[in-house]
């Protein structure tokens, strides 16, 4: 039985081992790959704890002198609709009862202090106003929206009305006529009156606005029964349209939920760590990103994350999260959605760092990193340029499975000016090391272990490149997909209680073959760049 199992776990090896080939066309469909188009959302109740520990900071400085720009935040979430600004607050924020079980979010000025001196200079910061209430006056949200400008001057670079706005009736906040003509006449009101306010028309730097924040997918049917009409084909048809000061569309989108128990029983990180499951949950996107480009403007996904409702630990912390967040934004990107915003809680199970330790289902957790985080890093590396400048990608048709994704990155000076290629293996391979981390649930540390030796693809990329010509190859790895710690990216880690880089970045070099063939690895549960030498940015050495 011995010799059977060796024999089966190297016949695997052998197979995996025969050469991938994919083509890299210079004429194929591209999309806009922004350098920022990883963002953060944060929730508003999480800003202070967040704002108590220098991590989040230390790891945005990071993530900002790899790519050479900040990552963008969004302030908003839930508790955006539940925020008040009381100007006399002796403190910056108050959450009641409490920042875990919060009813009502009291705000002065000094919070939006502190965001400013807390992130990196340059950090665009989108804003969620409160736009539960009705009354037709919403003189607290103009408040709230005066006071936001003033601090945060041109670092505001949006504001958002509401947060997903397509639950209102459920929640109890509007009645069983909601639909996008209503929310299209009172998006239409409020943002009125706030550009004819004395405070945006005087103010050197006035924000614009991102619109729709709906929650619910296209092929999913809505929350409630009285209406189902919220997405972004029916509310530019009901005439939210004006690309002067709406500069992007949001929509929310998370793959799989916590939020009830027959969805909870359904998680998967093996589901997750899946290429074709993560282009059926994007592409439906596909008509509202035309709505929104026909509507002069592109499209985000405004928030999301593995699993909605905070996540869930074993899935949402592990190594295998990393890979599903690095060709999500890959995919995302393909289709035309500009950028992506990771959602945070202080003590969310899907939150990438989290900033100081907290009890949560009978354990006491640390304050730390969560393997997800690497996605990030490892896309830095991706988006790094020379000149800081956008550049097109295109999904590689030759590397397009259910395990195996590839992307094709060129400059916008010429068609054939292919810079760097990203490939990510999803396949599921569980390891017996690095399954453990103090800042995730000890509960949730795997179990399954993955029999033989890992398996690893030889692939051969064709390309356009120069024979001679050197490229770096650079690693997101983790010794599996269910591992919780021992990940980096390049060899470099970070600081799990600081954020502080351990290491330095040591990539793979080899040169381009005849006829432009490239040649190298990729482990199962994995993903590689492989980028041009010639091309490489300065802060992608770090």
């Amino acid at each position: 039985m011995t010799r059977l199992i060796a024999f089966a776990s190297l016949l695997a090896y052998s197979q995996a081992a025969v050469f991938t080939s994919v083509d890299v066309p210079g004429n194929g469909s591209r999309a806009i790959l922004r350098p920022d188009v990883y963002g953060y959302s944060v929730e508003p109740s999480s800003m202070a704890p967040y704002l108590q520990s220098d991590l989040a900071s230390t790891l945005m400085k990071n993530i900002a002198e790899i790519i050479g720009v900040p990552a963008p935040i969004r302030v908003g979430g839930n508790i955006a609709d539940q925020t008040l600004f009381v100007p006399e607050l002796n403190a910056p924020s108050i959450a009641i009862p409490n920042d875990t079980t919060v009813d009502v979010l009291k705000i002065s000025q000094d919070w939006f202090k502190e965001w400013t001196k807390y992130f990196p200079d340059g950090t665009d910061f989108i804003y969620t106003l409160n736009f539960r209430n009705t009354s037709g006056t919403w003189a607290n949200t103009i408040q709230q929206a005066a006071a936001a400008m003033e601090v945060l001057g041109d670092s505001l670079s949006l504001f958002e009305l509401g947060n997903e706005i397509d639950h209102y009736i459920s929640k109890g906040w509007r009645n069983s006529s909601w639909d996008t003509k209503q929310y299209t006449r009172q998006w239409k009101e409020l943002t009125s009156q706030i550009l004819t306010s004395d405070f945006y028309q005087n103010a050197a730097h006035q924000p614009s606005f991102q619109a729709a924040v709906f929650a619910d997918p296209p092929w999913v049917p809505d929350q409630q029964d009285e209406v189902d009409d919220f997405d972004i084909i029916n509310v530019t048809r009901a005439g939210l349209v004006n690309p002067d000061i709406v500069k992007s569309y949001a929509v929310h989108l998370y793959p799989q939920s916590t939020c009830d128990e027959a969805r909870r029983e359904r998680l998967s990180l093996n589901l997750l760590s899946n290429h074709q499951v993560i282009w059926t949950n994007l592409s439906q996107y596909v008509p509202q990103q035309a709505a929104a480009r026909g509507a002069g403007s592109p499209l985000v996904l405004g928030e999301t994350n593995s699993a909605s409702c905070s996540g869930q630990s074993g899935i949402s912390d592990t190594f295998g999260a990393a890979l599903w967040a690095t060709d999500y934004v890959l995919t995302a990107a393909t289709i035309g959605i500009e950028k992506v915003y990771f959602h945070l809680g202080h003590q969310s199970e899907y939150s990438a760092f989290t900033p100081l330790p907290y009890e949560y289902e009978g354990e006491k957790l640390a304050a730390g990193i969560r393997a997800n985080f690497y996605s990030h890093v490892f896309l830095a590396h991706v988006l790094a340029t020379r000149d800081g400048r956008p550049r097109q990608i295109s999904a590689l048709p030759s590397a397009n499975s259910s395990d195996f994704s590839g992307y094709a990155i060129f400059s916008d000076r010429r068609r054939s000016s292919l810079e760097k290629m990203v490939f990510v293996d999803l396949g599921v391979w569980n390891s017996s090391t690095g399954l453990e981390n103090p800042s995730t649930l000890s509960a949730t540390d795997s179990v399954n272990v993955s029999s033989g030796q890992r398996p690893q693809r030889r692939v051969r990329a064709h390309t356009t490149w120069i024979p001679g010509t050197q490229v770096e190859v650079v690693r997101l790895q983790g010794p599996g997909t269910n591992a919780k710690s021992k990940v980096n990216v390049c060899g470099v880690s970070f600081h799990p209680e600081t954020g502080k880089k351990v290491g330095k970045c040591k990539p793979e070099v080899t040169t381009v073959l005849d006829n432009g063939i490239v040649e190298f690895k990729v482990s199962q549960a994995e993903a590689v760049l492989v980028q041009s030498t010639e091309n490489i940015a300065a802060g992608g050495a770090n």
